[in-house]
């Protein structure tokens, strides 16, 4: 969790706040650890008075209490986001609420932060929406500075190092050394003449543009918000993720498109720091992926036995490490026999392993099952404990049933590892 401060300042003093909370000593005390970094912050009370301060102007980001007199965050969110769906949003509470969770999931907010705060976790929350705040004005000004150039300008575009391409009729007709790049092209002769319909380069994902035909993917960013306005390449084996923005050029039926690399802000989202696995969002995504190819799926739920015990015993520290090592074992079976299968860090000791459709799983699980862990080899034993301590796992295996709705199928999750 590695927080650059000078360049959360730098994108923080560009950023406006709006903080909603009711209790007075939180207030006070969170507004001055956040004048350190934001140099414009405006606080309210309640959600009825942060509504009113928000239609008074607006704030880039707005970080607020669920629970307050008046109006409740979420109430207040719910205005807010019928006028302004894309509002960053952090969202702050002093327990953990699933009705309230789906709740917020359902109106596009997905970062929260537990009261009392780790100021580390919530700085690193506001760096991250901070910094993506800061790439999407530096990608709105590239924009506005490219609808002003001349269709010819090449050289001027080639210098930008976002990837920029221009359509007419849909048809390529311009493509920056960016974009040239990042699609593998050593000439836009050669694009032209390999890929004249650009969508074969990306790859089909969730929340993804994944159309083929030009015309089709300029009607999609036509259609889509910001969130879906995404494509995924991969380059030399990576998969790279990009934002993509769409302008229309005062010529008719001409269109500018850039593709912005946010990489590194979707794997620190989106990945596990730990395990190195994918976080439950992503899992969620790949279930939903999937979701539109077959009616059910072979899943494996795999967790460490009495490891809160573990946890309360030997440390959150030694706890992490166990995990992690627990993980690496994991990735291993899967490398020995089904090297495709998608393995997710659904939440703390929650594994989550999808096979590849239609292949037999009875090595592979069987492998999962012979995982052995121990406290000498995770270094968890205690001076004063003469005898290894055998750490056990809870392995189970369940046909998901696909047409279930996204949320339904993540409550399944829950329950089927509180039930393990």
């Amino acid at each position: 969790m590695d927080i650059n401060i000078v360049k959360l300042k730098k994108y923080a003093a560009t950023c406006s706040v709006l903080y909603v909370e009711d209790d007075e000593l939180i207030r006070s005390a969170t507004a001055s650890f956040l004048g350190r970094f934001f140099s414009d912050i405006v606080l309210a009370e309640d959600g009825l008075l942060g509504l009113a301060t928000y239609n008074k102007r607006k704030f880039d980001v707005i970080i607020t209490d669920i629970n307050m007199p008046n109006m409740t965050g979420i109430e207040m969110i719910e205005a807010i986001k019928k006028t302004n769906y894309e509002q960053a949003i952090l969202v702050t509470s002093a327990y953990n609420d699933s009705e309230n969770l789906m709740k917020l999931l359902d109106l596009n907010v997905n970062r929260f932060v537990l009261k009392p705060f780790n100021n580390k976790q919530f700085l690193y929350v506001l760096y991250k929406i901070a910094e993506e705040l800061t790439f999407s004005k530096e990608a709105a000004l590239h924009q506005a500075q490219i609808q002003k150039m001349s269709k010819r300008s090449q050289e001027i575009v080639d210098q930008i190092d976002v990837g920029i391409i221009v359509f007419k009729d849909y048809k390529i007709d311009i493509a920056n050394q960016a974009f040239l790049t990042l699609g593998g092209f050593n000439s836009f002769d050669t694009l032209e003449l390999e890929m004249p319909e650009i969508g074969v380069l990306f790859e089909e994902a969730t929340r993804c543009i994944s159309v083929t035909k030009n015309e089709e993917f300029i009607k999609s960013l036509q259609n889509i918000g910001k969130e879906e306005s995404k494509v995924r390449i991969i380059q030399k084996g990576k998969t790279i993720e990009y934002q993509v923005s769409l302008s229309a050029l005062d010529e008719a039926n001409s269109y500018v498109v850039t593709f912005t690399d946010i990489t590194a802000l979707h794997n620190a989202m989106y990945m596990d720091e730990h395990t190195k696995l994918p976080s439950r969002k992503f899992t969620l995504e790949k279930i939903d992926l999937l979701k539109q190819k077959t009616k059910s799926l072979t899943t494996i739920f795999m967790s460490i036995k009495h490891f809160e015990h573990i946890e309360k015993i030997y440390g959150k520290k030694a706890a992490t490490a166990l995990e992690s090592a627990f993980s690496t074992n994991i990735k291993k079976i899967r490398e020995q026999f089904m090297p495709e299968t998608f393995i997710g860090h659904f939440n703390k000791n929650m594994f989550i392993i999808v096979p590849p459709i239609s292949l037999n799983t009875v090595l592979f699980l069987k492998g999962l099952k012979e995982i052995t862990l121990s406290s000498e080899s995770l270094s968890l034993r205690k001076q004063s404990q003469e005898k290894e301590l055998k750490l056990f796992i809870n392995v189970q295996t369940k046909e998901l049933d696909m047409s279930k709705e996204l949320s339904e199928i993540e409550v399944e999750f829950i329950h089927i590892f509180e039930m393990m």
